[in-house]
């Protein structure tokens, strides 16, 4: 009886315990909530000792016979009233913004922007210094009236918070900026409420930077809010983009300058504030949510730049882990990756933008392909210059690769050209030399040779050499047909965009390839135009180098757009006989330049040696004829002043006898009956006279003729001479240039004078009148 009784007891205790702490916790319970009451009731009593106004949006929940009075500090007031209390102010009303969520037109709130002007501006000259929010109240006769909620006075930033550490450093930021646009960021936006972006634009001497505030409007508590300060180096404002998988859009900001990106990504997340309960917040890359080796990997190559490699890693282990952190870092990454990929995709008209393309994607080797071919072809200046600029952004993308992959060539061979271009040639051997070199390759005591050289390449492009336009090949030269070709003689240009790794060193040419109908010619140029002027033989002034000189001497000559020469000779009629040759080989020594050219055989002439230029390098100028005596009818004056000039170098060449000095008459009688060519050589605007005889070398009185001989048997010589437009001579084949002969006039296309086609004993040559030395040179 005294155990059930003990029992019993015990139970009581137990029942009661429970019992008390059921009361203890309702205490507390009690006490918090009246806590929470009185700290609400003092906040509120606060704002309305400050505000009368400031609970004045309880009205749209109270009933009818609780609602608040509005005190008569800020009545409501007609659109029409508060705008001409603001111009009253020297303030401006903005574009109204409706903040409708459904609701009557009567219920729906509204945002007014004021602006103010400001002096000594040119541009968007209306800042915004302040938005009010404004609630309806009720009708005033027939027009609505709105009663002030709330006002959001607007600080704009300082110039430093937009321009680069150099400008503030320099001492160019030093005032505050302006807000001068006020637009919803609706496409695509998050149904949280009502999002603003207050922005400016601040104009640079690059492209303009823009800067600015995001705010958010609450209408469940009628609350305004700035939620995030923003710049970008461009004029793009954020936007709204399903970065995530998440079912909320992030905001973004891009960043991206030229062909680096960056992309800052927030998304919209809840936070315990009662009257804007959610903040933006930044995806970042610095956030560790694992530990794993290819996590943190990934996420450095991807704090480096190399977006799609870190992409790549990381999504494989992504699939081992369900964390929403790392979700969203693999979503930012691929963001990244997704622009550095279509931009690496794209073909680019400048090499140094391919290339810069190729290596902020992390693509290597087509970078190292590029530059070859760029090398190659005498036009890796650019690229040498990207490199000698470089602000550490490809060279922190080098060292994390090699951190990830240290045995990587190419990746070496780009860190050996970053430094070579910046510090000098002997800091990248340097550099290299220091690195760990793989167990096949440390017994091995040049195993950097492809790599040095890369760097001759470079020293080249760096050398300043000018970039040679593009043009069609203008060459004149002489020809001779030979028999058997030593490729070791000849060199030839490497194939272009064929360019591989490791590079393929300048080498002789291995083999020419002909038809078996045609024959080697040998071509000596006389001259040539490389796309900005005509140049004469010898050629001592040529900017080659040792690394790709035999395509710098193509490009020079405009073979590599067009390799093709014609090859003529004369018969002894005057008729030209013509072929096309290919060039295939180039040979410089000293000056000189050869080329080697397959082509038919031309007939063989007594009198002509074979020519050789391209189709676009001469235009064959065949001006009129007239006799000295038709000529003597047009201008007598200048006929006076041509006879005794041409009689007198008739007589100091034996064809004329010194002892009879004829008067005007008597010469015109005599040869009369010749032909001149008027023309202008001198660019004078005035035509010089040339004269061209033959002399009969095949009897002992070597006479004059005017017409060349009809047959190929008869040895003749062409004699020419000309005179200026006063009858002074300037050119005379009887006396200083009597071992040339006039073989052509031609217009050699560069806007010049025209130019003497003059065949020598051995080969041929380009002679313009100079106008500084008066003579033809």
């Amino acid at each position: 009886m005294s155990g059930v009784t003990n029992r019993r007891r015990r139970r009581i205790r137990k029942k009661s315990s429970a019992n008390g702490c059921l009361v203890a916790l309702g205490t507390i319970a009690a006490l918090i909530a009246t806590g929470a009451i009185i700290t609400g009731g003092i906040w509120l009593g606060l704002r309305l000792m400050i505000d009368p106004n400031a609970a004045i949006w309880l009205n749209r929940v109270l009933p009818g016979w609780t609602k608040i009075p509005i005190a008569d500090a800020s009545p409501p007031q007609t659109l029409a009233t508060i705008r001409d209390e603001l111009r009253q102010t020297g303030l401006i009303a903005g574009e109204l913004v409706s903040l409708n969520t459904g609701q009557p037109y009567r219920d729906t709130p509204i945002l007014l922007p004021i602006l103010k002007s400001q002096s000594n501006c040119q541009t968007h000259c209306q800042k915004i210094v302040e938005l009010r929010l404004y609630q309806p109240i009720e009708f005033q006769q027939t027009e609505l009236a709105y009663q002030l909620v709330t006002q959001l006075a607007i600080k704009a930033p300082e110039e430093y918070f937009v321009l680069s550490a150099a400008d503030v450093i320099n001492g160019s930021a030093s005032r505050s900026l302006a807000f001068s646009r006020f637009t919803p960021l609706e496409n695509q936006a998050p149904a949280t409420g009502f999002w603003f972006n207050l922005w400016g634009v601040r104009p640079t001497d690059g492209s303009p930077k823009s800067y600015g505030q995001i705010l958010h409007y609450n209408p469940e508590q009628m609350h305004l809010s700035v939620m995030l300060d923003w710049q970008s180096p461009t004029d793009n404002p954020p936007y709204w983009q399903q970065v995530t998988g998440d079912s909320t859009p992030e905001l973004v900001m891009n960043q991206t300058v030229g062909l680096e990106p960056k992309f800052q990504v927030y998304q919209v997340q809840p936070r315990q504030f009662l009257l804007n309960p959610i903040q933006l917040s930044e995806i970042s890359l610095n956030t560790r949510a694992d530990d794993s080796p290819t996590y943190r990997n990934s996420l450095m190559l991807a704090r480096n730049g190399l977006w799609s490699w870190a992409y790549r890693r990381l999504q494989q282990e992504q699939k081992n882990t369900e964390s929403a952190t790392v979700q969203a870092q693999l979503d930012v990454i691929r963001l990244h990756a997704q622009f550095t990929e279509a931009q690496a995709n794209q073909t680019w008209a400048s090499q140094g933008q391919q290339v810069l393309a190729y290596l902020i994607d992390g693509r290597w080797t087509d970078a190292l392909q590029v530059f070859q071919t760029a090398a190659v072809n005498g036009s890796a200046q650019e690229i040498a210059n990207l490199l000698k600029t470089d602000t550490e952004e490809l060279w922190r993308r080098v060292e994390a690769a090699l951190n990830i992959s240290p045995n990587d060539r190419t990746v070496k061979t780009w860190g050996a050209l970053i430094l070579a271009a910046q510090e000098g040639r002997a800091k990248a051997v340097s550099w290299l030399q220091q690195l760990p070199s793989p167990e096949s390759e440390s017994d091995q005591p040049n195993n950097n040779a492809q790599i040095y050289a890369y760097l001759d390449y470079l020293d080249t492009a760096l050398a300043e050499v000018p970039a040679i336009t593009p043009h069609f090949s203008q060459i004149v030269g002489t020809a001779q047909s030979v028999e058997t070709v030593k490729p070791e003689n000849w060199r030839q240009p490497e194939a272009r965009n064929t360019a591989t790794f490791p590079v393929a060193l300048t080498a002789p040419a291995s083999g020419f390839q002909k038809a078996p109908q045609e024959v080697w010619y040998q071509v000596e140029v006389a001259a040539f135009n490389d796309g900005q002027r005509w140049r004469q033989t010898p050629f001592t002034d040529l900017q080659l180098s040792t690394v790709g000189a035999t395509q710098r001497l193509w490009q020079y000559l405009g073979l590599d757009t067009d390799p093709y020469l014609q090859i003529a000779v004369w018969s002894a009629e005057g008729r030209q006989e013509t072929i096309v040759a290919t060039v295939q080989g180039v040979s410089y020594q000293e000056g000189v330049i050869k080329l080697l050219a397959a082509g038919q055989a031309l007939p063989k002439t007594k009198n002509s040696r074979p020519m050789a230029y391209s189709q676009t390098a001469l235009r064959w100028l065949e001006p009129g004829s007239i006799s000295l005596s038709d000529l003597n009818q047009l201008q007598p004056q200048w006929v006076a002043a041509i006879l005794p000039t041409l009689w007198q170098e008739l007589v100091k060449s034996g064809k004329r006898s010194p002892e009879v000095e004829p008067t005007i008459e008597m010469m015109l009688q005599e040869i009369g009956h010749w032909l001149v060519q008027p023309l202008d050589l001198t660019g004078n605007d005035e035509p010089e006279a040339v004269l061209t005889l033959y002399e009969d070398l095949s009897n002992t009185n070597q006479t004059l003729n005017i017409k060349r001989p009809d047959t190929n048997t008869q040895e003749y010589k062409p004699r020419t001479l000309i005179f200026s437009e006063k009858g002074a001579l300037l050119y005379s084949e009887f006396s200083t240039h009597r071992n040339t002969s006039l073989t052509a006039i031609a217009d050699l296309g560069d806007g010049g004078t025209a130019a003497l086609v003059l065949a020598g004993e051995n080969k041929y040559r380009l002679k313009r009148w100079s106008d500084q030395r008066k003579r033809f040179e």
